[in-house]
């Protein structure tokens, strides 16, 4: 027996051979998408931080970060660098890849964590701008990067050359007073299987659907009233998601693909 303890011990720590990788995390400079990048290049990957130009910005959390305060955050990640691209402009997608690709080169994980919320996001203040809006940045042009990013892939690309992780939310089966937000998640989580099935085996697509993760916008009213609809007894955090979006671009998911995994501790079960 200790034989064979010592062969699992030599093995050492799970390697998920993401040094060296270049990641893409949309919206990647505030809040989860901070995390996300920050897990990344702890795993050595060379991540490409992606903003929003403040003045068109929208967040279901925060208001983005200036760039000066990516350029910040940026700079305290090894091998990082910050690229710049509004999704509610034509080309954006294209854009964006091509801004990775001369910089850090091809796109190994694509993590599509830019969300957009309109205040007016229930339906008695509800319009067609802002559904448009909400659209275009959370599912529109997720699709869109993740086909330009495929269209770049040699056709003799190995499995799993490319993993994309689209973060979702747990109340993307109905989302009331964000109505157009959690509709916009579900049509994300419909195509998180459509390309799975479209663009395999070259890419595998997964999705994270995170529940209620306090980055700094709930009360501890609010807090306190989430919390006993939560089994594991506490709201969320942003490395939570951050560790799963890790795990789905990693080797050891290597297998996974199509897949909507509920980050929650249980909520909404």
């Amino acid at each position: 027996m200790r034989r064979r303890h010592q062969r699992w011990h030599d093995r050492g720590v799970i390697d998920p051979k993401l040094s060296g990788k270049t990641v893409l995390v949309t919206g990647g400079g505030t809040n989860i998408g901070a995390a996300i990048s920050r897990a990344f290049a702890a795993q050595g990957a060379r991540v490409a931080v992606h903003y929003v130009p403040v003045a068109t910005a929208g967040s279901l959390e925060h208001e983005p970060a200036s760039a000066d305060q990516v350029g910040a955050f940026v700079s305290s990640l090894p091998g990082a660098v910050a690229v710049e691209a509004d999704f509610l402009e034509p080309g954006a997608a294209e854009h964006l890849v091509d801004q990775v690709v001369e910089r850090l080169g091809p796109i190994d994980v694509l993590v599509n964590n830019a969300a957009h919320a309109d205040e007016s996001d229930t339906f008695d203040l509800v319009n067609e701008t802002g559904l448009e809006r909400t659209f275009r940045v959370n599912t529109v042009t997720p699709a869109m990067l993740i086909a330009e990013v495929a269209r770049r892939l040699p056709t003799d690309a190995a499995p799993g050359a490319v993993a994309v992780v689209n973060i979702s939310t747990d109340a993307a089966r109905g989302f009331p007073g964000q109505v157009a937000y959690g509709a916009s998640k579900a049509a994300l989580e419909s195509l998180t299987r459509g390309a799975a099935l479209d663009l395999g085996p070259r890419v595998r697509v997964n999705a994270v659907a995170p529940g209620p993760i306090q980055t700094g916008w709930m009360s501890d009213e609010l807090v306190h009233a989430v919390v006993p609809d939560i089994p594991l007894g506490r709201v969320g955090d942003p490395s939570d998601i951050a560790d799963a979006a890790v795990f789905l671009a990693s080797h050891q998911a290597r297998w996974i693909s199509g897949q909507v995994v509920q980050v929650a501790g249980g909520h909404w079960l």
